[in-house]
């Protein structure tokens, strides 16, 4: 084997060697920049993004009686805001739009779910903070559920609820691509809302927050 031979060799082994640390290297570094939520400061500030960030108010509006018909002469109104108004299906978008507050409730409840599995997953020292925490999110889990099955679904029926049709009751943060879940009942959705709150109402308190009021503290989850 000529020398020449030998370094074309050596060579492309480097290229090789080179390759593959720099391909560990960039696998090694997370895809975006999430947060590890592995301690009680974490969770609690996770909780945060527990709370949806949208409004129903325009979408409830609309579909009330406080709305007036001003007739076809009137021309300061949108195709969003007919739609409501006339019970159709919305395909017009709006910053608050049937669909965005869909995802903004199961993206509240994703994060609540995060926090609830983060303690588990680390498994934290089960301070008071903590468990002030866990309660948190496991009552805005219920809170956004409630949301959803009211805007979403028929309104609850002593005769019906068996029958009409909830929303998916999701406890995990989701881990798989498009996952298909049950509807379940509306009697269902509220039987797991009310196990939520009766689970978390022992262990909320007020100690973790400096500003109280915007958050399930004691008060307002009771209430």
């Amino acid at each position: 084997m000529t020398m020449k031979r030998l370094i074309h060799i050596f060579s492309a082994a480097a290229l090789i060697s080179m390759s593959a640390t720099s391909c560990d290297r960039f696998l090694d570094v997370m895809p975006d920049n999430r947060a590890e939520i592995d301690s009680e400061d974490k969770v609690i500030a996770l909780n945060t993004s527990a709370y949806p960030d949208k409004t129903f108010v325009t979408v409830t509006e609309l579909l009330s009686d406080n709305i007036d018909n001003f007739s076809i002469s009137y021309t300061g109104t949108m195709r969003f805001l007919d739609q409501l108004w006339n019970w159709e299906d919305v395909t017009e978008e709006d910053s608050e739009d049937p669909e965005k507050l869909w995802g903004a409730y199961y993206m509240a409840i994703a994060n609540a779910n995060q926090s609830i599995l983060s303690v588990k997953e680390h498994e934290m020292e089960m301070t008071e903070g903590l468990k002030q925490a866990i309660a948190e999110a496991t009552l805005c889990r219920a809170y956004s559920h409630f949301m959803l099955v009211n805007l979403f679904c028929q309104a609850y029926n002593e005769k019906t609820k068996t029958t009409d049709l909830g929303i998916p009751y999701l406890t995990e943060p989701e881990t798989q691509l498009n996952p298909k879940y049950d509807r379940g009942t509306v009697a269902e959705v509220y039987e797991k809302i009310q196990a939520d709150i009766e689970e978390a109402l022992p262990n909320i308190g007020d100690a973790n927050y400096r500003i109280p009021k915007y958050h399930f503290n004691s008060k307002a989850a009771y209430a």
